[in-house]
């Protein structure tokens, strides 16, 4: 066998282990908590900090711990936004404070609510690349979706308590917003709880994403809920914005007992 034979094969030789090494799986204890993949995955972004850290050519200048853990001295909370980047190329956006879906489910959770800025300055130190004008943008359409589904949710809430219509007034200065119900109703009733629930992360928002969207919202909800119709219109100072939904269904009591679980019985 030739020297040159023997360059080749253990020129070969070391790939594969470095293929082998990649494929072995790694712990990164991110400020206590631990988190488990593979070396390929970090690498396979190798313009990041974790990408860089676990190349090849830096593999032997690691001091891991019981021989694959690596401690890294940040926010492990934060690090899962950050891990599933690696493992799917995307970036996903924790859910805004005033977000319908985190006022909702906040009270059950135990971990501490994630802000925007905080991840941005994880991918910062992570060097992920991402788009701050992006970001903007999808946190308004996030808004505007969730203020949407809110307004639906309570459109179907007036109706399952056979309210005939609901009145909400929004501030353009981000005061809390009030309701006015068809019936009459005391401020400490359930529907009222409800509908409060529901709305008021909206406060600051409501205003000026109906000044901007009002007709499209309408237009959406109608399509959205049989028989249910719609008004905005603005106070004389243009300070306040009220919608009004009502509903208008004449209840066959037989017709929702066929329709209903009781149909059987």
């Amino acid at each position: 066998m030739t020297n040159g034979d023997l360059t080749y094969n253990n020129t070969s030789e070391s790939s594969m282990n470095d293929v082998s090494s990649r494929e072995k799986s790694i712990i990164l204890n991110v400020g206590g908590i631990k988190y488990e993949t593979y070396r390929s995955t970090l690498v396979s972004y190798p313009e990041t900090y974790l990408g860089t850290m676990f190349a090849d050519r830096n593999v032997e200048l690691l001091n891991p711990i019981n021989e694959k853990e690596y401690f890294i001295d940040r926010d492990g909370n934060l690090f899962r936004f950050i891990i599933q980047f690696y493992r799917t190329g995307k970036i996903y956006w924790p859910l805004n404070k005033n977000n319908l879906r985190y006022y909702l489910e906040s009270e059950s959770k135990s971990t501490t609510p994630i802000t925007i800025q905080e991840l941005e300055d994880e991918l910062d130190f992570y060097q992920i690349p991402f788009n701050k004008q992006e970001i903007s943008s999808n946190i308004i359409v996030e808004r505007l979706d969730d203020f949407v589904a809110g307004l639906i949710k309570v459109a179907k809430e007036v109706i399952a308590t056979h309210e005939t219509e609901v009145i909400i007034t929004f501030s353009r200065n981000g005061w809390p917003p009030f309701y006015k119900f068809g019936q009459p109703y005391v401020k400490e009733s359930a529907i009222m709880e409800t509908v409060d629930k529901i709305i008021k992360p909206f406060g600051t928002v409501g205003y000026k994403l109906l000044n901007k969207y009002g007709i499209n919202i309408g237009r959406h909800l109608q399509h959205k809920i049989k028989n249910l119709s719609w008004q905005s219109g603005y106070s004389q100072s243009r300070e306040q914005l009220k919608i009004c939904m009502s509903v208008n269904i004449a209840l066959d009591d037989k017709e929702v007992l066929k329709a209903s679980c009781l149909h059987a019985d």
